[in-house]
């Protein structure tokens, strides 16, 4: 069941790449102006925040956690259909019938993605979750970067009718989500608690954030992902505008990240099934407050390509770490509004970042070469190390572990290397390196495209 999971996380990361990352260039080549574009990127992503916190209520009302995610995926599926449709439509409104059904498909996804991760979080057992999901996770990105450049490919091959290019590959992704509903049919749902989910009432959650050990990680995720979007849109414009960098480089310092968080996820959770997740997410959220900071130390290439390798290194360690401790610290029965609170609160945190980091970006001072961006980063950086400073002393692993000193060495070799270093095949780290950078030069003029990352 576990390799069936991690296939439909596969199929999920092809609906990704060939579909959700193309929907701005998709908005383009229908006629979308800056505010148009605007809304798409906006409007989606706050509907399906809204709509995660109604996750537990359909559970409720449908009768079953599987039940929910099979159907909310097939719809999903099926939201892709009108969207390719819209290539051969001629209405003066198209692109807002874009918005509409992008929402859509973000809102079958927030409904599907807390209630998968209840259902998750009963079968894998806690010992095995760091290393499952880092697995998962990587073969999820793989699958998604592998399709973003077979949709790029098919994009270059179609340029006299790109049209047609994005209904065929907006095709493949319904196709694609059909194929991820098979998996999800194969679950096992454990039965529910019958006292029903504790954790439905939204203001009862919120006033138990300060006073719990969940809700103070839940706390010091959402000041993460506000501090981080106070800077997050500003890196692209610093990087194509400030620094003079090409497309080409620039796709390729984005491509070091994601190599980066393709090779070290997994190792992520190695160390954090041997030593802690608590403590393997001090480590990452401490590497998430540095990174912007190397952005405003030079903008010599080597320093950019060290400042990617980090920012992959870093968020691939605090997603994992901090997903599975919130399955950790949640009971059963509360765990898919949990899951569903936390998901809407984290996109709310990052998209009031960003609208606050986009009023106070011309008001801040300049940094030595009158670069106001930098000081961006700066105060982000600074933000996010405060942030680490206050909650984790007050976050407690939710398991016994054992003492770090004697296990410190080990678990920096699992997170360096993983499981490749436990058997003895560190070369293995070095050619898949190897085969990844020869990818990039391959493939690297068809990435110009690829959307802004977390930084």
């Amino acid at each position: 069941m576990l390799r069936l999971s991690t296939l439909e996380g596969m199929a999920a990361g092809g609906v990704a790449g060939t579909g959700e990352r193309f929907l701005s260039a998709y908005g383009l080549a229908l006629g979308a102006t800056d505010t148009q574009l605007a809304l798409l990127a906006s409007v989606p992503s706050w509907f399906r925040a809204l709509a995660q916190p109604l996750a537990s209520r359909a559970v409720a009302a449908l009768g079953g956690r599987k039940r929910i995610v099979v159907t909310f995926a097939m719809l999903g599926g099926f939201a892709w259909l009108p969207i390719l449709a819209l290539g051969l439509a001629s209405t003066p409104h198209i692109v807002y019938w874009l918005v509409a059904f992008a929402t859509l498909c973000h809102i079958c996804n927030a409904l599907v993605g807390p209630v998968w991760s209840s259902i998750m979080a009963e079968i894998v057992p806690p010992r095995l979750r760091g290393r499952y999901f880092g697995r998962r996770s990587r073969w999820t990105t793989i699958a998604s970067m592998a399709a973003f450049l077979a949709a790029g490919g098919i994009l270059s091959l179609m340029k006299v009718n790109p049209l047609a290019g994005f209904m065929l590959i907006f095709a493949i992704a319904c196709l694609l989500r059909f194929v991820s509903v098979f998996p999800l049919r194969t679950l096992t749902d454990p039965p529910l608690d019958p006292r029903g989910d504790n954790g439905g009432d939204l203001l009862a959650f919120a006033r138990r954030l300060p006073s719990t050990n969940l809700g103070r990680l839940v706390l010091y995720m959402f000041a993460v992902h506000f501090f981080a979007n106070l800077a997050g849109p500003f890196f692209v414009p610093y990087t194509l505008r400030e620094l003079g960098i090409g497309y080409l480089t620039y796709t390729l310092l984005e491509w070091v990240s994601i190599a980066v968080t393709v090779l070290v996820v997994t190792n992520w959770g190695v160390a954090a099934d041997l030593v802690g997740n608590r403590r393997m997410l001090a480590v990452a959220g401490l590497l998430v407050a540095v990174s912007p900071l190397l952005w405003i130390v030079s903008g010599n290439i080597v320093v950019l390509v060290v400042a990617e390798a980090l920012l992959g290194f870093a968020w691939a360690g605090f997603d994992l770490t901090s997903g599975n401790f919130l399955l950790d610290a949640s009971t059963s029965r509360d765990r898919t509004s949990t899951l569903a609170y936390v998901g809407a609160g984290t996109a709310l945190a990052a998209s009031l970042g960003a609208l606050a980091g986009g009023a106070l970006a011309s008001h801040v001072p300049p940094l030595g070469n009158g670069s106001q961006l930098q000081t961006m980063f700066l105060i982000s950086g600074v933000l996010r190390l405060g942030a680490w400073a206050l909650f984790m002393p007050m976050i407690r692993e939710v398991h016994d572990v054992a003492p770090l000193a004697p296990l410190a060495p080990l678990a920096l070799t699992r997170l360096l290397m993983g499981g490749m270093a436990a058997r003895g095949r560190p070369t293995a780290f070095v050619r898949a390196s190897t085969l990844l950078i020869r990818s990039l030069r391959r493939n690297a003029p068809r990435l110009a495209a690829a959307p802004a990352r977390r930084r």
